[in-house]
């Protein structure tokens, strides 16, 4: 579609501002570069769909850049009506073959283990699998007969260079305490780079 030129943000509702920027902070060096504290803005409100109450509607909101990558985060806590919490067990236990939004964000990383071991201390943070057996694992190889690169007229060594990659990609995944699931990958930045 032309009329779409970009990625603007990922909303995170959050039960306290300031503990969420702290997390995010911690969890991939976020830096907040803008904040709203008790913004209320009828607009706002109805745009969000609180057509009846928009007067009344109060949230603080923070943007926080993700360095070295185009992801922002939007951080949102809602005073009026105040953010629903759920008990943390339950935020935690997604499947990950279920259709239910989206699953999760992808950053590519360099040093996945040192990522993996700092990741895995961080409070707050769950990995998808709990056994001490899970870590980050390599992609099984594949041959260039195992895709296709449809729309386009393949020349030269394309499929070489995507096959190169996928075998040379590590993975993990986790999800934070305010439910997003995470991809920690390492692999193709080194070799696109």
């Amino acid at each position: 579609m032309k009329n779409i030129i970009g990625l603007s943000h990922i909303n995170i509702v959050v039960e306290n501002i300031e503990r969420g920027i702290e997390f995010y902070e911690v969890l991939l060096g976020a830096v907040v570069y803008q904040k709203f504290p008790t913004f209320k803005n009828e607009g706002f409100a109805k745009a969000a769909g609180f057509l009846e109450m928009a007067s009344d509607i109060s949230v603080s909101i923070a943007f926080l850049k993700v360095p070295s990558t185009p992801l922002i985060l939007e951080l949102m806590e809602y005073h009026t009506p105040k953010t629903t919490l759920i008990d943390p067990e339950t935020i935690r236990q997604k499947d990950v073959t279920i259709v239910e939004g989206v699953k999760h964000i992808a950053l590519s990383v360099r040093n996945i283990e040192t990522e993996f071991s700092r990741v895995k201390k961080i409070d707050g943070v769950t990995l998808i699998n709990e056994s001490l057996g899970y870590e980050p694992c390599k992609i099984d190889d594949i041959t260039i007969n195992d895709f296709e690169i449809p729309g386009r007229n393949v020349v030269g060594n394309a499929k070489e260079e995507v096959q190169k990659i996928i075998n040379n990609t590590w993975y993990f995944y986790f999800l934070d305490k305010y439910g997003v699931q995470w991809e920690f990958e390492q692999g193709h930045v080194d070799l696109i780079n």
